[in-house]
């Protein structure tokens, strides 16, 4: 019911606020720009049954029992200051899908009105503040530019749970009775100056309904954000972001970060590098409340699956381009080193599972050719990638190949790109006997899986205001080891026509 209540304000908003538009020209007011975006996907996947494990045991599948589909229409709107990016998705009735569980999902990305200018402006609604690590509300931004270079924003509303893809799930409820409505506010500071942009920015969520069993730093979180973006000399760019939580469940911890460079040293030779930390991003509350209420008749005990586990992942990506034959050909070298901590979780009975640390790499090779035979774009890339370190199971090497071609025509309107892709992988260590599925060392990590790919994408711009995009793949893929599975055939579309009027 409080959901609801919160989408009535905000729905009826903005034919108010329409009138109370004080400063601004008349340009300014009666500018618009509308898009619309019809999609289409499908997936299905086929493939003969496997032997059964055990005597008079049930066949094993060798394709995803899953075939989804979806149709989504988007609406992006503004019209002075309005703004409007609203999503209809209908999937399958199964639930494995993204956002809502199966059925429609109903997303309003943004839906919010400018009072004011854009100098001094008080903005109501759905919004992200991108000042703030791009927080997304439902309520108040009051935006002020101080002068040439900076500006601040002041921020307080409704938390919308991170993740939702539906108003459906926006609000969860509890217990089944009220919805979750978290309450956020903070404040950014934005600058730009030349060739120097970012912001700073700081924001608290907190709880007031009582929840039963949730302590005050399972209902509370505060973080502060930074970004940037730095041109120090004419041959270098300097990016980076920041989210950190400095109270809260999860206490200090850096949320997500990222710090990398691009090099452009001359007109052949290109290099970058980046740095990246990712962290669980959630509010501890509103993960909880999906977990299922304890079974009465067994002793407070979760009977689901379901476990709170906060995981992090370190990437560190480094790379360089060059081109020859007066930029007809580039040569282009890349490198990743992937670290993911151990992880403990806990289970039912007191005792636990240890995944130890996992770390691995890979490398790649990419050669393209912008004009090759028949005028086309020609690019091959191999990968390869192999594990780091002697412990944990699924630690997988493999390579990857993939071949493009691709053409444009019809003064360069059109565009049509076919892709060829092959890849296989091998379980490094892991692989013992396998007897019972809480064994994870053992009936995991003993695996080869080879898989091949082919299609094309096609896209098309009719006019100023039409655009088609179609794309087509089939795929098939086998699975040996310690099941040996027959194999599965694949087939992927997805369709897109848009519109737009400016």
């Amino acid at each position: 019911m409080q959901m609801k209540w919160i989408w009535i304000v905000l729905l009826a908003t903005p034919a108010y606020a329409q009138e109370a538009i004080t400063e601004g020209s008349d340009d300014e007011a009666t500018k618009t720009d509308l898009r619309l975006t019809l999609s289409s996907f499908l997936f299905r996947e086929t493939g003969s049954d496997g032997a059964p494990l055990v005597d008079m045991g049930a066949p094993v599948a060798s394709a995803s029992p899953i075939r989804r589909y979806f149709g989504d229409l988007r609406a992006e709107l503004t019209d002075g200051g309005f703004e409007l990016d609203a999503r209809v998705r209908q999937t399958t009735s199964q639930r494995f899908q993204s956002g809502a569980d199966g059925g429609g999902e109903y997303e309003i990305r943004t839906l919010r009105q400018r009072i004011g200018s854009e100098k001094t402006a008080l903005y109501i609604g759905r919004q992200y503040i991108d000042a703030v690590g791009a927080t997304k509300i439902d309520g108040l931004a009051f935006v002020r530019k101080l002068n040439k270079t900076w500006s601040g924003t002041l921020f307080a509303g409704a938390f919308p749970q991170l993740g939702s893809r539906s108003l459906d799930t926006d609000y969860p409820e509890i217990e089944g009775e009220s919805a979750l409505v978290p309450i956020t506010g903070g404040l950014g500071a934005s600058y730009s100056a030349g060739t120097i942009h970012g912001s700073l920015g700081a924001g608290a969520v907190y709880t007031m309904q009582d929840v039963p069993g949730a302590t005050s730093s399972e209902a509370s979180r505060v973080f502060v954000t930074s970004t940037g973006y730095a041109r120090p000399m004419r041959w270098l760019d300097v990016y980076h972001f920041a989210l950190a939580d400095v109270a809260g469940n999860a206490g200090a911890n850096l949320t997500n970060g990222s710090l990398g460079i691009n090099a452009q040293l001359t007109s052949s030779l290109q290099l970058n590098a980046a740095v990246n930390h990712v962290s669980t991003d959630l509010l501890q509350i509103a993960a909880r409340n999906t977990i299922e209420d304890p079974d009465p008749n067994a002793m407070g005990i979760v009977q689901n699956n379901i476990a709170i586990v906060r995981v992090s992942q370190d990437l560190v990506r480094g790379g360089a381009s060059v081109a020859l034959a007066r930029q007809r050909f580039e040569i282009s070298v890349s490198s990743g080193l992937r670290r993911r901590p151990g992880v403990s979780v806990d289970l039912a009975d007191g005792s636990s599972v240890a995944f130890p640390e996992s770390k691995n790499a890979d490398v790649s090779i990419t050669i393209l050719d912008r004009r090759s035979i028949a005028k086309l774009r020609a690019s091959a890339t191999a990968t390869v990638f192999y594990p780091l370190g002697d412990e944990g199971p699924n630690r997988s090497r493999g390579s990857m190949v993939r071949l493009v071609l691709g053409r444009t025509f019809a003064d360069s309107r059109g565009e049509i790109e076919a892709d060829v892709m092959a890849e296989r992988f091998r379980d490094a260590t892991g692989g013992g006997m396998c007897t019972t599925s809480m064994d994870v060392f053992s009936c995991y990590g003993a695996s080869k899986v080879t898989a091949g790919q082919a299609g094309a994408l096609a896209s098309w711009r009719v006019g100023r205001e039409w655009l088609v995009i179609l794309d087509s793949h089939v795929g098939a893929r086998s699975v040996s080891g310690t099941v040996d599975t027959p194999r599965a055939y694949s087939v992927t579309a997805f369709a897109r026509l848009q519109w737009r009027y400016r």
